[in-house]
């Protein structure tokens, strides 16, 4: 074998030894990156708690990346307010006399701005006009690039985490892009869990078809309005109001009824979907005449000419009123509101229950 042949063998040798150890590194990289992926979905399953799983994200990236120094921050959807999630000897310079991140590279702040493009990569950012503001941090570090990605919990807040580099320890861009997808989908499992959570609470007490309570929710809220007028000497009113349409009920027809209606009333005011063809409301009030102002006012709404397509409240509404303390039960309150609306024998209006009597008006309560 001549030299140059001998020459050209070693050298394909030594750039085979590099690639294999080059994909030995990457194949460690990754093993290491997914090793306990099982235990994270499982934590994530689970429901544990944001503040442990991004104790445990952080860890898990820190020695993953371990010639990098990772950074995690915290902005609102406006990109004004912002906080660093973790301090340290490194990071501290960062913050003012009150712990407050005062100083937010442009750069970042672009980032953040743009949930379209949820990762970056900045080069020579010692010299980058945009990441000025932390140039005495880079430097001091000697860090030559960053990388970012960007997580929403889609409730306001905006989740940064910044993997800083030294140019000697750059780690190849494929396995910074892997590190960087893998914290998202972490992260944003974690959001979709408690987006579930916060599904599954509001379905299994509000009626999905028309976003008003379910009984069970509303005999229990209503019954802590029991419970403080009881102990505060506080008036309450239920009122049990009725579909006169016979007519099949129409799914859309009933929840603009129930959008019209709580338009009507106040934020902190009861509204349930009681069967198929009542609603029922329970309101906290400081004299008995403020239960028919409210009924007044909600027949008032379903007047309009706007309303005339929808069977539901076309056809009318009967509604009746009963008293706390006059009825000390809910189960009391509802009859005594049941009997009073079907007073009205299928025609729309209100009439108002009181002491087994039906009124047209609180004024008739004590006239001769």
């Amino acid at each position: 074998m001549s030299i140059d042949s001998s020459n050209t063998l070693l050298k394909e040798q030594q750039v085979l030894r590099s690639r294999v150890a080059s994909l030995e590194k990457e194949r460690d990289f990754v093993k290491n990156l997914y090793s306990d992926m099982p235990q994270i979905l499982l934590a994530i399953s689970k429901g544990a708690l944001l503040s442990t799983l991004l104790n445990r994200f952080k860890s898990k990236l820190q020695s993953q990346l371990s010639n990098a120094y990772c950074l995690f921050v915290v902005c609102d959807k406006d990109c004004l307010q912002w906080r660093l999630q973790y301090t340290d000897s490194i990071n501290d310079c960062l913050l003012n006399s009150k712990g407050q991140l005062a100083l937010v590279p442009q750069a970042m702040v672009t980032f953040a701005a743009s949930p379209s493009c949820p990762k970056r990569h900045d080069i020579d950012i010692q010299n980058v006009s945009s990441w000025k503001l932390w140039q005495p941090f880079l430097r001091e570090h000697a860090f030559s690039d960053v990388s970012m990605v960007s997580v929403s919990d889609g409730r306001g807040s905006i989740y940064l985490m910044l993997s800083f580099q030294r140019e000697e320890n750059r780690i190849e861009g494929e396995l910074m892009e892997l590190a960087l997808d893998t914290y998202a989908s972490w992260l944003g499992s974690v959001f979709e869990r408690e987006k579930a959570d916060q599904i599954l609470l509001e379905d299994s007490h509000r009626d999905p078809a028309t976003g008003l309570l379910r009984r069970y929710s509303f005999e229990n809220s209503f019954g802590i309005v029991l419970k403080d007028s009881r102990r505060h000497f506080q008036r309450a009113a239920l009122l049990s109001i009725k579909l006169l349409s016979n007519a099949k009920i129409v799914i859309d027809e009933l929840k603009w009824l129930a959008d019209l209606m709580r338009e009507t009333v106040r934020d902190n005011d009861l509204i349930a979907h009681y069967d198929e063809r009542e609603l029922v409301m329970g309101i906290r009030i400081q004299h008995l005449e403020d239960a028919e102002v409210v009924a007044s006012k909600l027949l008032k709404s379903l007047s309009s000419s706007t309303l005339s397509k929808n069977r539901l409240i076309s056809d009318g509404l009967s509604i009746g009123i009963a008293f706390y303390p006059e009825h000390a039960t809910l189960e009391a309150l509802h009859q005594a509101a049941s009997f009073a609306a079907s007073s009205l024998k299928n025609t729309p209006g209100f009439r108002i229950e009181f002491h087994g009597e039906c009124y047209e008006s609180s004024e008739d309560f004590y006239s001769l």
